[in-house]
C-alpha cells in the first residue's frame, strides 16, 4: 500500500473512530434561500443594457466584425470555455477566435434566466446560430454569461456554453 492511500485510510478509520463516539447535538445549518437582488429599477437598467449588448453582438455577427464583439461586449479579461474545456483568456485569445466563429453564423441571443446583484449578474440564454452557409442546419448552444458592472456600465466577465436548448417558456 502506497504511502498516501495508507495515510488516506487512517484518517477515514479515525474518522470512523470519532463518528463512533456518542453524538454532540449540533443544529444542522439551515438551508441556503435566495440569492440577493438588485431592486427592480436596477433590474431593469440591466435588461436594457445587456439586451442592447446582444443586439450589439448580433449585429457584429452578421457583419463579421470580431472586433466589436470583444471590444465592447468583453471585459478585457473575461474567459469563456465549452464543451471542449479549454479555456480562452483575455481580449487577444478571445479575438482569434471570435475572427473564426463570426464568419461561421449569424446569431439571436434569447434570454431564458436570469440573477440580477448590484453590480454582478449572470444570464443563461439560448444562444441560436444560422449558418451562413444555407447548406447547414441551424444549431443553439445553451450559454452561461457572466456579467459585472463597471462605472455604471454592464460588460461580460466571460461564458460558458455547450449545445443544447431551454424550453421555450410561456
Amino acid at each position: 500500500m502506497s504511502k498516501s492511500v495508507a495515510l488516506l485510510a487512517s484518517a477515514l478509520l479515525g474518522l470512523s473512530a470519532l463518528s463512533a463516539s456518542p453524538a454532540v447535538a449540533v443544529d444542522p445549518a439551515p438551508a441556503i434561500g435566495d440569492l440577493p437582488r438588485a431592486g427592480a429599477a436596477d433590474v431593469a437598467e440591466f435588461r436594457r443594457q445587456v439586451d442592447a449588448l446582444y443586439r450589439l453582438k448580433e449585429a457584429a455577427f452578421a457583419r463579421d466584425d470580431a472586433d466589436t464583439v470583444v471590444d465592447r461586449f468583453y471585459t478585457r479579461d473575461a474567459i469563456a470555455f465549452g464543451p471542449d474545456g479549454k479555456p480562452v483568456i483575455g481580449r487577444d485569445a478571445f479575438r482569434d477566435e471570435y475572427r473564426k466563429v463570426v464568419k461561421i453564423a449569424n446569431v439571436k441571443v434569447e434570454p431564458f434566466a436570469a440573477h440580477v446583484g448590484t453590480d454582478a449578474a449572470w444570464e443563461w440564454v439560448n444562444f441560436r446560430a444560422f449558418p451562413k452557409d444555407k447548406a447547414q442546419k441551424p444549431f443553439t448552444f445553451i450559454l452561461l454569461f457572466v456579467f459585472a458592472k463597471k462605472d455604471g456600465q454592464w460588460v461580460s466577465g466571460g461564458d460558458a456554453y455547450t449545445v443544447g436548448e431551454f424550453p421555450k417558456v410561456g
